[in-house]
């Protein structure tokens, strides 16, 4: 909160002068605080017509120190001096510097008097910090201060409402007189808040004050005044129940805090957030992990990793389905169709392709790719016979794809090893579809175990027939080529004729020339002349040969033929 003053500032006796800066020498005012680093600074939202300012800061801000810059152009004109709290003196300040730290306690506020003199004009601003028991990450204070309080010593109820008398969101949802912290959020765009309390005790006094300034009377159950809120930061309510009941029995008059931001209240399972919306978390409450701003599960889910830096779940590659950290060489299991190719075998994660590098398969149980056994790769076919006319699917390339991606999903095999092998129409013009299947790590056998119903349920056109066929079931064997002779056709054509001739010739010599030889040779035994013999040649022979013998030895052989 500020308030504005129409003269100088007040910050005590002796430093007010009577000709207030009516200029903005002042660029800004902001306070940096000690237990969050030195980067994490609270700014004040500055006005220089404004003198008063008040802040909240979390639990654990334990110190703070003030910063004021110089306005461009009022440097050499400017001088600051800074009234430290608790009257612990006074010091020059210079522009952008930032002061000794302060401790900043959580009962009482504490007040930075920063007296600006340009010329002859002097004003003292007052900056006011007060500690919230409720910490940064909206963790409160444990045990509770209230739940020791008698009922007399406590609130019936506490309600924060808007601008438009709407009640904000709290957190808790709903007041209970055992719980004195509480967190209230509001909606972007509205800039004011009101509470309403009321006491259990009728003879309670109440009391109310706002970022640590002065505790006010409080009505019991009518509304305080707005009070505006910061567009960033907090806004602390505080309620005092003070109590002669209690106070008689020893106890000390209890005090109601509500911090009131914008959009500060978390939802259940936030431990901080951004928003209200499950969906804004920054931290999770134990033992659930963040996850894409949501506190969900105690695990990452399965398509994400834990990462240690930012204590968070993230997803995995997008070409991923399990992995054990970021990029697409952290994959640890692959998507459908996608299989496990790591640089080595014994890695257990990698790339997930589509197709498997050459000299590998994909294994289906594992879903990695794997060089194949030394075994001969068998190829088989599955056709199926769909109840779709062979004339339209013929055409269309989309369903073939399909076709091709649903068998290799359901075998659970690489895209790489199954191809269409030929598309043609089965009966009632139905299309059938005939696809190769080459893995040596999926054998026919197990391809028929594969069930009709499992096959229908995958296709998005209804299969009505599913056969496996080995390659010598869709390849018949070859004719067996013709046996080369021993011996080249003409060779045995030559023997054949040679035969032939031998044949014809032999019969010819035998009785014709021989017999003609014979007939010209003379006759003559081996032992000489045999008288016996001749004479009974002679004697059986015929007589016209006998003439001729004769004739032929006296040289009257053709005598003889003009004889006969």
């Amino acid at each position: 909160g500020a308030s504005s003053l129409a003269g100088g500032g007040g910050g005590g006796s002796g430093r007010r002068l009577a000709a207030p800066i009516d200029e903005p020498a002042l660029a800004n005012l902001e306070l940096v605080l000690a237990s969050l680093g030195a980067d994490r600074r609270a700014p004040v939202f500055w006005d220089f017509t404004k003198i008063r300012y008040s802040l909240t800061v979390p639990s654990e801000a334990v110190a703070a120190a003030l910063v004021a810059t110089v306005a461009s152009g009022y440097e050499a004109e400017v001088e600051m001096v800074l009234y430290m709290p608790d009257g612990a003196g006074a010091l020059a300040l210079g522009s952008g510097s930032p002061s000794p730290f302060a401790d900043v306690p959580t009962e009482e506020a504490t007040k930075f008097v920063l007296q600006v003199q340009l010329g002859s004009k002097v004003t003292n601003y007052t900056v006011a910090v007060i500690r919230s028991t409720i910490s940064s990450s909206y963790q409160f204070v444990y045990p509770d201060p209230a739940q020791a309080a008698p009922p007399t010593a406590t609130l019936a109820g506490l309600m924060v409402f808007n601008t438009f008398g709407v009640e904000a969101k709290m957190s808790p949802r709903y007041f209970m007189p055992q719980r004195s912290q509480y967190i209230a959020s509001l909606d972007y765009g509205i800039d004011w808040a009101w509470v309403v309390a009321s006491k259990n005790d009728p003879d309670a006094v109440l009391e109310m004050r706002v970022n640590g300034q002065d505790w006010l009377p409080l009505e019991s159950g009518i509304g305080c005044p707005l009070q505006p809120v910061p567009n960033t930061g907090w806004l602390l309510f505080e309620v005092k129940v003070s109590s002669q009941i209690a106070a008689a029995a020893g106890t000390a008059a209890l005090v109601y805090q509500v911090v009131i931001a914008h959009q500060a209240v978390c939802h259940a399972r936030c431990r901080s957030c951004y928003g209200p919306g499950e969906e804004q978390c920054l931290r999770c409450r134990s033992p659930l992990v963040l996850f894409e701003g949501r506190c969900e599960k105690t695990s990452c889910p399965a398509n994400g990793y834990y990462e240690w830096q930012s204590y968070q779940c993230r997803r995995c590659h997008t070409s991923c389905a399990q992995c054990r950290g970021p990029g697409a060489l952290a994959c640890a299991l692959c998507p459908a169709l996608a299989f496990l190719a790591p640089a080595a075998w014994e890695d257990i994660q990698g790339p997930c392709v589509m197709t498997c590098p050459v000299g590998t398969f994909a294994h289906p149980k594992s879903r990695r790719c794997r060089v194949p056994p030394s075994a001969v790769v068998k190829t088989f076919y599955t056709r199926f016979v769909f109840r779709e006319p062979a004339e339209t699917a013929m055409m269309d390339t989309r369903l073939q794809g399909s076709i091709i991606n649903t068998t290799a999903f359901v075998l659970g095999l690489s895209l790489s090893d199954v191809r269409p092998y030929k598309i043609t129409e089965a009966s009632e013009g139905r299309l059938q579809m005939t696809i190769e299947v080459v893995s040596p790590f999926l054998p026919k056998a197990d391809a028929d175990k594969v069930s009709i119903d499992t096959w229908f349920g995958a296709f998005e056109i209804p299969v009505d027939a599913v056969t496996t066929h080995t390659w010598d079931e869709l390849h018949p064997p070859l004719p067996a080529l013709p046996v080369d002779p021993l011996f080249p056709t003409w060779v045995y054509g030559l023997v054949a004729s040679g035969g032939m001739a031998m044949l014809i010739l032999l019969p010819l010599y035998f009785i014709y020339f021989r017999r003609l030889a014979n007939t010209k040779k003379r006759f003559r035994t081996r032992g000489g002349i045999d008288p016996m013999f001749i004479n009974d040649v002679v004697a059986t022979s015929p007589a016209y040969l006998v003439k001729r013998f004769m004739a032929n030895q006296e040289g009257k052989k053709h005598q003889l033929d003009s004889m006969d």
